[in-house]
């Protein structure tokens, strides 16, 4: 009886290392974030300074993680493009929210503070410090509250 073999297996294996083999991982200073990512870190958190940052770059895209002194982890794409915030049980700025979600939130959750914020295709998703989540769409309409 003959065995047959098949390639598409090896090859799918092999491809997959040889993707994750070019992924590299590294840490990096402020001034070799994107422009974009610096202005955005100077403007949201003025006090407080990345404890470090890791670049995060592979075949088909590269992120930046930032980690501040204060606790908070802050994402951006490979342009210096802010899309996730999460401020580790602290509460992050107003400043970082579109106006339109900052006043929705002032008017209909007062007192609430974010604790995570994250820029989606869609739209926009935050969660408060008592872990209830709102999604909003790209123009900062409410659309959720998310369960």
């Amino acid at each position: 009886m003959k065995t047959k073999f098949s390639l598409l297996p090896t090859i799918a294996i092999t491809l997959l290392f040889t993707i994750s083999a070019c992924a590299q991982k590294r840490n990096i200073t402020i001034k070799q974030l994107p422009a974009p990512a610096q202005t955005y870190l100077a403007k949201h958190f003025p006090n407080q300074a990345p404890s470090y940052i890791i670049e995060d770059k592979d075949l088909m895209k590269t992120d930046y993680k930032v980690v501040l002194t204060g606790g908070a982890e802050i994402e951006f794409d490979g342009k210096g493009n802010f899309y996730e915030a999460d401020s580790n049980k602290t509460a992050l700025p107003v400043s970082i929210l579109p106006a339109p979600i900052a006043s929705y939130i002032a008017a209909n959750y007062k007192g609430q503070q974010v604790e995570k914020f994250e820029k989606e295709r869609w739209g926009y998703k935050l969660e408060f410090m008592n872990d209830l989540e709102l999604e909003f769409d790209n123009n900062g309409k409410f659309l959720r509250v998310d369960d």
